[in-house]
């Protein structure tokens, strides 16, 4: 037998087989590089379309891993750190935020990082943050884990809202209550002892000398006087049955108005009550010039109606902000189904407003955004409704309206935007326009979120047939 062809035949067999093999190899590799182009194109669309999504967020976002590393951060973040690109200068977070090279710790600013991995929920604190110019500023954070499929914390995203005036604010208003105690508690009083029986009822018999420096009179002269010389006339009127119940034995507290020597008019709070001296029933009172306490009332009640109003508006429009936007539009839904009146909502965005910043620049932007919210202003009922949705779309509640009403509002709105003329330079103004959806609330509608999802869809169908149109929602 011939041993060495069949050694030979062997060979060749082996060879085809390797042959055919690598092809296999080749084909399945080419199969893995393919599907894995495929996924980083799926990464990086997705990637943007959520750098979109953010970028669109009028408060700094940034995502961090846990080692605080900055992979993902919003449009507003970057304006804030000087456009400094934290991503790919591999910076922590803390580096960008509070310009330290050491996490932030302790109870006053705890590290929200070690928060969430401790109590692996979303959580809410404060903080003193510093802009790219080193100006301090204060921040609420919302921060909220990001798991993966074990349910492992891998990332967190974190939410920071500028409260440097709200707490300005807060600070001016505790200041205000200090000042009201420390006057409410240093206060001279007028101290007065009246007849309370006879026809001499309500005679002063007796004034300290706060109660001369007080009314302006000297000590012979307030002697000479009845209580109700120095009431105004209202009040003196009623000084008749405050005394039957005080000497009835009740402690009246009240506020009368008093008039001094001069003819001045002042508030003063009046504590009274019954005593006996010399076999005769006496009454005493204590009356307090109330004066700077309601100036500080009336100081305080300002303070607190403009922390009210900055809590719920935007900050850049004076139009409601989203959180208010979202109450607001809550309570008229309750109000239309409970009086089965019509509701419409109108939703619109500005045309091309990206491309309008990119050339112009954010100062343009915003004065947009303002003159929108001036022309909504001046159109709108005072029963209506206006806020700021986010970024540069707009949402108008249109209580008790009709949507044929409504397309009329929003047809009027549309018209002044489209007239309007911003100025970006010396004589150079530049037009723009809106595109707008509007939406009746009807019980198709499951909830909230449905009824703005079903105008925001017919503000982007305005967009496509051409902008600067009004498209109806059909539900």
């Amino acid at each position: 037998m011939d041993y060495s062809h069949k050694n030979k035949s062997l060979h060749l067999k082996d060879i085809k087989h390797f042959k055919q093999r690598i092809k296999d190899l080749e084909l399945t590799l080419k199969v893995v590089q393919e599907e894995c182009i495929r996924r980083r194109d799926l990464l990086e669309t997705s990637y943007d379309k959520l750098q979109s999504v953010i970028d669109n967020i009028g408060d700094p976002i940034l995502v961090i891993d846990r080692h605080y590393r900055v992979v993902l951060v919003n449009k507003k973040t970057r304006e804030i750190s000087g456009k400094i690109d934290s991503v790919h200068e591999g910076l922590r977070c803390y580096q960008i935020s509070h310009h330290k090279n050491v996490p932030c710790k302790g109870k006053n600013e705890p590290c929200p990082l070690r928060k969430i991995l401790r109590e692996k929920t979303t959580i809410t604190v404060t903080h003193t943050h510093y802009d790219s110019a080193g100006n301090r500023m204060f921040v609420e954070i919302t921060a909220s884990p990001i798991l993966d499929k074990k349910g492992r914390i891998t990332h967190i995203i974190e939410s920071c809202r500028d409260i440097t005036e709200r707490r300005t604010m807060e600070q001016a208003l505790r200041e205000s209550e200090n000042r009201y105690r420390s006057l409410f508690e240093q206060s001279g009083d007028a101290i007065f002892v009246l007849s309370a029986e006879g026809p001499d009822a309500g005679k002063i018999l007796s004034a300290n000398d706060s109660a001369c420096l007080m009314h302006g009179y000297t000590e012979e002269e307030i002697h000479s006087l009845y209580i109700t010389d120095l009431d105004t006339p209202e009040y003196a009127a009623r000084m008749p049955e405050f005394i039957e119940q005080i000497l009835a034995g009740k402690i009246m507290r009240f506020e009368v108005m008093h008039r001094k020597k001069d003819g001045t008019i002042f508030p003063v709070e009046v504590c009274a009550s019954v005593m006996e001296a010399g076999g005769k029933k006496l009454i005493l009172a204590i009356d307090r010039d109330i004066s700077k306490r309601r100036h500080v009332e009336r100081e305080r009640a300002k303070l607190i109606k403009k922390l009210e109003h900055t809590s719920q508006t935007d900050g850049l429009t004076g139009l409601l902000n989203r959180q208010h936007l979202d109450i607001r539009l809550r309570e008229e839904v309750r109000r239309a189904k409970r009086y089965d009146n019509p509701l419409s909502i109108v939703m619109f965005d500005i045309d091309n407003f990206k491309e309008i910043n990119d050339s112009y620049g954010h100062i343009i932007g915003d004065r947009i955004l303002k003159n929108v919210a001036d022309i909504v202003r001046e159109t709108l009922r005072d029963t209506d409704i206006a806020g700021r949705f986010g970024g540069d779309e707009f949402i108008l509640i249109l209580v008790q309206t009709p949507i044929a009403v409504g397309v009329q509002v929003a047809e009027r709105i549309r018209e002044k935007i489209e007239q309007a003329k911003i100025s970006v330079k010396k004589d150079k103004f530049i037009n723009f326009t809106i595109s707008i959806g509007i939406c009746q609330h009807n019980n198709k509608l499951k909830n909230i979120e449905e009824f703005v999802a079903t105008a925001d869809k017919a503000v982007y169908k305005a967009k496509d047939s051409g902008q600067n149109k009004i498209c109806v929602a059909k539900i």
